[in-house]
């Protein structure tokens, strides 16, 4: 009884090593940006980076990532429990894709059409990175964490729904059986 509980319990270690993993994705996204951050340090015009497009084009891979990452990760861990949502799964989908992915890209808009940098549009772009950020911390690591979670139990389960699994009647017709 108490080794099925420990399975369905995630490990503190097993979360750490699933924000390390994140982490480390993130990692690879900001070295660019300090690449960015040098380059106009070199020019002398630091203060240009805020109006980069870059900010922009970064926030909506993140949210973008990070909403594929997490419906990978739902899918690859227990797609069938009952206990997942798909409606409110749908909505949250829906409400970051319209209140977090358009955004982005309509503040990329901006700031690539505009004849002369605006306050408002790089301090959205910040906002919108951090945004994504954050929305990709959070969901990929929920995701690594709900992986991580069923890895322990998926050979035992795909066991118990190959050996219950009802082969459909057109199937059972065409091998002759």
């Amino acid at each position: 009884m108490q080794g099925g509980d420990s399975q369905s319990v995630p490990r503190p270690h097993e979360r750490v090593v699933g924000l390390h993993v994140v982490a480390a994705e993130l990692a690879f996204l900001l070295v660019p940006f300090v690449v960015i951050g040098f380059a106009y340090l070199y020019k002398g015009d630091l203060r240009n980076v805020l109006y980069s497009p870059y900010w922009s084009i970064a926030s909506s891979v993140l949210i973008g990532q990070a909403l594929i990452r997490f419906i990978i990760r739902l899918l690859q861990s227990n797609a069938h429990d009952p206990a997942i949502s798909w409606e409110r799964v749908t909505v949250i989908f829906s409400v970051l894709i319209v209140l977090g992915l358009v955004p982005s890209l309509l503040v990329l808009l901006l700031v690539l059409i505009s004849t002369q940098p605006s306050l408002y549009l790089g301090v959205a772009q910040l906002i919108l990175f951090v945004i994504g950020f954050s929305l990709y911390l959070a969901l990929g690591w929920t995701g690594q964490d709900m992986v991580s979670n069923s890895t322990s139990t998926e050979e035992f389960s795909a066991e118990l729904d190959i050996a219950t699994a009802n082969v459909p009647r057109s199937y059972k017709k065409a091998s002759g059986e």
